[in-house]
């Protein structure tokens, strides 16, 4: 019993810790955006570095909820107190 708790605590903590590494990720993102707006020059750059930054945007998305739905499978797939799964 003690090792199945365990288990689903550091599950649980690998969880909260791609979380936490996931807010970095944000907000690096945003400073990367706002970083470009002030360079530009004028509303039309603006859009334009913005738009540009979009591509980047979704992969790191994509990738986020591909790596949290491995994680949660995992969590799921472990045995629980009960012998179910």
């Amino acid at each position: 019993m003690r090792r199945l708790f365990g288990r689903g605590v550091e599950s649980f903590g690998e969880l909260a810790m791609h979380e936490a590494e996931l807010l970095d990720e944000h907000f690096f993102a945003l400073q990367e955006r706002l970083a470009v707006a002030r360079k530009a020059r004028d509303v039309g750059e603006l859009l334009r570095n913005q738009w540009d930054l979009v591509p980047a945007t979704t992969a790191r998305l994509r990738r986020n909820h591909r790596q949290r739905l491995a994680l949660w499978r995992r969590l799921r797939q472990q045995p629980s107190a009960t012998g179910e799964h």
